[in-house]
């Protein structure tokens, strides 16, 4: 862990694509892939759209590295500006780095980026998370930089309105060069509205490192023998799973085996004395956003976001982190949303979550 699993308040990144998707509101074909010129199909040397939106980093996309800047564009098909808020980008799984890629995040109402347009890699408007630095090439000072290979997040101030279309443009951080160093590989590209546990966990956090693929069996003389079908998640691209890699060398050595972390990590977090109000929307059956869907409350922000166990998340133990060892992507182990009344408008809430690739 990067801070010896020292937990403040925990923060859940829920993805509004994965959900959208899930619901069946929005389909791969809401997102397209285009070369700069805006026609010209983006050319792939292995994987393909999907790989990049099913919310696991080590299946990965490789974009040919012979495309010229090229954007991913997502169409939310949300036309009501609170139900498409967002304030966290991550690209997981990534190679930025040896591919010599920048990108740029627009947020607009513009299908084409023309008018109501939100930069949210200005830098008045870009609070640096984990591997993004500003660029500082002549032209390209919208754009965010990596340093290193492997993940990068990005938080920035809630955009509230003309966000029905997110277009992420990608290109070589060369500026004269029309083609990357390298093919640009991408695992996952999550998008949406993070949330904040109304408070820290009570102290009787658990924290485990369990084996569960790991099967020992005695013979008829007492030996005992071992048999593994996996040790731990698979690696990225460029990097061990939510590590960062500055290795240009080509060798692949930031994906040894000796650096990742074996066994699955799961937690156990119990919340007292919540007030209903951070519990609980206003109204879970009513059609206006402001007393539900658009609710910042533990139910409708995390339980209702990734649908129960359906859908996974990124989570952080400490919301001020920046330390990529307490980050990973996580899944909700109990079976739905249980809190115990223990006053009047108090509630204790009790949850465990388990890594999930």
């Amino acid at each position: 862990m990067g801070t010896h699993n020292r937990f403040g308040t925990p923060r859940v990144y829920t993805d509004l694509i994965s959900f959208n998707l899930a619901n069946g509101y929005n389909s791969l074909s809401d997102i397209t892939m285009l070369q700069d010129d805006g026609s010209t199909p983006v050319a792939f040397d292995s994987g393909s759209k999907s790989n990049m939106f099913d919310m696991k980093p080590a299946n990965y996309a490789k974009i040919d590295s012979t495309n010229q800047s090229f954007y991913i564009q997502f169409d939310t098909s949300l036309f009501t500006n609170s139900l498409g808020e967002s304030n966290f980008l991550a690209i997981l799984g990534h190679n930025f780095l040896d591919s010599e890629c920048m990108f740029k995040v627009q947020v607009s109402d513009s299908s084409t980026m023309s008018s109501g347009v939100t930069l949210v890699s200005s830098s008045d408007n870009h609070t640096k998370e984990i591997n993004a630095t500003q660029s500082t090439i002549s032209g390209n000072t919208d754009f965010i930089e990596a340093d290193n290979n492997g993940w990068t997040l990005i938080t920035f101030p809630t955009i509230t309105g003309a966000n029905q279309y997110l277009r992420i443009t990608f290109k070589d951080t060369g500026g004269t060069s029309a083609v990357f160093a390298s093919d640009v590989a991408i695992g996952s590209i999550m998008y949406g509205e993070y949330f904040d546990f109304p408070k820290t966990p009570d102290l009787d956090i658990k924290t485990s490192v369990e084996y569960p693929n790991i099967k020992v069996q005695k013979s008829l003389g007492g030996n005992s023998y071992s048999n593994a079908s996996s040790l731990c998640q698979p690696s990225w691209y460029a990097s061990i799973p939510f590590g960062l890699d500055a290795d240009t060398s080509g060798v692949g050595s930031e994906t040894y085996y000796y650096l990742k972390k074996n066994g699955r990590v799961s937690h156990e977090l119990s919340f007292s004395y919540l007030s209903d109000t951070d519990l609980f929307s206003e109204d879970w059956h009513s059609t206006t956003a402001s007393k539900w869907f658009d609710t910042l409350t533990v139910h409708n922000s995390f339980y209702q976001k990734i649908i129960g166990q359906h859908l996974p998340f990124l989570f952080t133990i400490d919301k001020n982190s920046t330390s990529e060892g307490d980050y990973g992507i996580f899944r909700l182990l109990d079976k739905g949303f249980s809190a115990t009344q223990v006053a009047s408008q108090v509630y204790n809430l009790k949850l465990k979550i388990e890594e999930s690739w």
